[in-house]
């Protein structure tokens, strides 16, 4: 009797602290507006996205997503396919515009591609095309290249590529008359397996999540610098794997982190600044079903005729159509609603 009596109150304590892990409060919900053409490959196979700003027509700006079984894909803000590049197994993509490039200033997208364990490298054109742009394979190190951000900084503009034994490297894209070629800066190693990553150009950071563990945050500039513990996959409202990560930014270097926390199929977000965490939403069901099992995340604060405050992106790896199972895709979230239930 004294052995069940023992037995219940260390599973009261242990319901107890699985209980202090989650804050109702802090979780809101909101809805997607609008999707994405599922990819072509089924199963697990989109992944992460970025956002292509057309400084001509911001109504005309772009979509990039990665079909991790195939390659790039491109789409419209109306989720629409425009281009499909099959330029290899891609698993993270980012870009990042005022790349100097034969004279002209161009905006380069960069991915992580395990055909070749290398990062590809493309000028994105209005029309949805992408041009392979690398004078040659920029051939990572890594056992098994995996996550990938760009960050730029005093007009140099760099790579971050994570592999799946937890090593990240630091690349320079350096443009030439025939092609972009990539230096090896230095290389890290974050613990374990390591995924999503963002870099913060204007304070100079990049955060790191490493997926079973933690979100880490590092001097962008010298990796080897101290890290500073963002979130532990066993604090309030998180839970592993830690995947995705991008930045919403806002004036005076102001903003959020957001995190995807794919155990509990929410996106927790942190103060830029102080990078305190403040509250998380989910994107539930709706007139566009919502997300599961989320891998890459992607945010823009850019005013849009629709999204005057930006649009969040978010991989759905349950993509339903009513009862339908669908490909996966990318679900559209109009930010307003996100800054409404903070």
């Amino acid at each position: 009797m004294k052995r069940i009596l023992i037995l219940g109150l260390i599973a009261l304590q242990v319901v107890s602290c699985q209980s202090t892990k989650k804050d109702t409060s802090l979780v809101f919900s909101v809805n997607a507006v609008r999707e994405t053409v599922p990819v072509q490959s089924n199963d697990d196979a989109a992944d992460d996205a970025c956002v292509w700003i057309n400084q001509k027509d911001v109504n005309a700006s772009l979509i990039i997503g990665t079909n991790k079984k195939q390659g790039l894909c491109t789409y419209n803000l109306q989720g629409e396919l425009l281009n499909n590049d099959p330029v290899g197994k891609v698993n993270n993509v980012d870009i990042r515009d005022h790349f100097y490039f034969k004279g002209d200033t161009i905006s380069v997208v960069t991915a992580s591609n395990r055909t070749n364990n290398t990062i590809t490298v493309h000028q994105i054109h209005a029309d949805g095309t992408l041009e392979n742009i690398a004078k040659d394979s920029i051939k990572s190190n890594l056992k098994e290249v995996y996550g990938l951000c760009m960050y730029q900084n005093s007009g140099n503009t760099y790579v971050f590529i994570s592999g799946k034994d937890g090593g990240v490297e630091k690349w320079q894209l350096i443009a030439q008359e025939n092609g972009v070629v990539g230096v090896l800066i230095s290389t890290i190693f974050v613990g374990s397996q390591t995924e999503g990553m963002v870099a913060d150009d204007e304070l100079g950071f990049v955060y790191i999540a490493e997926e079973d563990v933690a979100l880490w945050k590092y001097n962008a500039n010298n990796l080897e610098e101290t890290r500073t513990l963002v979130a532990k996959t066993s604090d309030v409202n998180m839970k592993d794997d830690f995947e995705g990560v991008t930045l919403y930014k806002q004036e005076n270097n102001t903003g959020f982190v957001i995190l995807s926390s794919q155990g509990n199929n929410s996106y927790a977000m942190f103060d830029r600044v102080t990078n305190k965490y403040i509250k998380s939403f989910t994107l539930e069901d709706g007139g566009i079903d919502g997300t599961n099992d989320t891998d890459g995340i992607d945010v823009t604060s850019g005013s849009f005729k629709d999204f005057p405050k930006g649009f969040f992106i978010a991989q759905d790896g349950t993509n339903m159509d009513g009862s339908v199972k669908k490909n996966q895709n990318f679900k559209i979230v109009d930010f307003r609603d996100v800054l409404e239930g903070l």
